[in-house]
């Protein structure tokens, strides 16, 4: 019974751990598939996949909001308004403290530039990798309010990209994910036959005990 029902939970693991890897073995194992200028137009066939971009200006935080996946809260999400080096302007999220820290000193020296009290950006560009998919409604909803709040429209001449430039997730991270996702069934499971065992030892008799099962 104990080799048979650990067995059974080994190729479980097995099996759930592949179909992770399967459905997200471009972010797993897949390179920097382009940068967002390339992809933005068609972004839904980049989906899944690493884009990078290289940082210049920041306009601000835009929204908040908490990160989950699968409807467990995996820490907090910042949106950015990204003044990009062509002078469009990008949507843009992260989670890491220091990736936040950074953008709000760019957003502080690109206001220094635009005001006229430094030639150029202090603070250095930065490449950031991430994913791109279409912001979620309220997210959006905020963007807009945020490009209002700062005057900034297309009839005034601004390129405005809505896809947002996702770095919240890390190749690191999606691998821990995945392994997490994978002990959770087989918890249940090694809980499962624990129980049961336990159950039927309570069901023998002392002599049976000492029996072979």
């Amino acid at each position: 019974m104990k080799k048979t029902s650990l067995l059974v939970v080994s190729i479980l693991a097995l099996v759930l751990f592949g179909a992770c890897v399967f459905f997200m073995r471009d972010l797993i194992f897949g390179d920097v598939k382009g940068t967002y200028p390339e992809v933005v137009d068609n972004y839904k066939e980049y989906s899944d996949q690493w884009i990078s971009y290289e940082v210049v200006g920041c306009l601000g935080n835009y929204a908040e909001s908490t990160e989950s996946y699968s409807f467990i809260p995996t820490g907090h999400e910042y949106y950015y308004l990204i003044w990009m080096e062509d002078g469009s302007i990008m949507p843009m999220s992260v989670s890491k403290k220091a990736d936040k820290e950074y953008l709000d000193a760019l957003t502080d020296a690109t206001y220094d530039y635009a005001d006229g009290k430094t030639k150029t950006i202090s603070i250095p560009p930065r490449t950031f990798i991430g994913t791109v998919k279409a912001q979620e409604s309220k997210a959006e909803g905020y963007y807009k309010e945020g490009l209002r709040y700062l005057e900034i429209s297309e009839k005034d001449g601004w390129k405005i990209n809505y896809v947002l430039f996702d770095c919240t997730s890390t190749r690191v991270g999606t691998i821990l994910l995945v392994s997490a996702v994978m002990l959770i069934p087989v918890l249940g499971f090694v809980s499962y036959f624990a129980s049961a065992a336990k159950e039927k030892k309570k069901k023998l008799s002392p002599e049976q005990e000492f029996l072979p099962q």
